[in-house]
């Protein structure tokens, strides 16, 4: 139900994990050239894709999926709150692998050339963005909950 805020939550959330997915998240300059570093490949400067961290893809997936399929089991309130979690668990996990596998192609780059140069994007701070909407959606969520119990006690 769009009219409800955790809703807005949830989309804002996917679609900054929809950010992480698309968009480069680091570059790495050498004498050779500009690489990039994307959440499901690490692109040279000829365009060609040099590595795959498939369980980071598959985290920033799951973990932008979760939050957009919760958003309509709006009638079960609980599986609401359990989805967040779940996704907020993901998010998590994204982020360390994120911070992983960012060191991992620093050091990479930083021991093949003498002249080096790392750029951090505006993309690495989505999905810390992304983990406080899942959070602000699930205390929403959780209050409608209370609210529902209370006036169920009134009757």
């Amino acid at each position: 139900m769009i009219q409800r805020i955790q809703t807005l939550y949830l989309l804002a959330a996917t679609a900054l994990m929809a950010l992480v997915f698309f968009l480069p998240l680091m570059g790495f300059s050498t004498e050779v050239g500009t690489s990039l570093f994307y959440s499901y490949k690490l692109v040279d400067s000829e365009g060609i894709s040099t590595s795959s961290p498939w369980y980071l893809m598959f985290l920033v997936l799951m973990a932008g999926v979760i939050p957009f399929g919760t958003i309509f089991r709006y009638k079960n309130r609980l599986l609401q709150i359990r989805m967040c979690v779940v996704s907020m668990v993901l998010m998590g996990g994204s982020i360390a692998m994120l911070a992983f596998y960012c060191y991992r192609f620093y050091t990479l780059f930083a021991a093949q050339s003498e002249v080096f140069a790392a750029s951090f994007k505006l993309t690495l701070v989505c999905p810390f963005a992304a983990l406080l909407f899942t959070w602000l959606a699930m205390r929403a969520i959780f209050r409608d909950e209370m609210l529902v119990r209370a006036a169920d006690r009134i009757r």
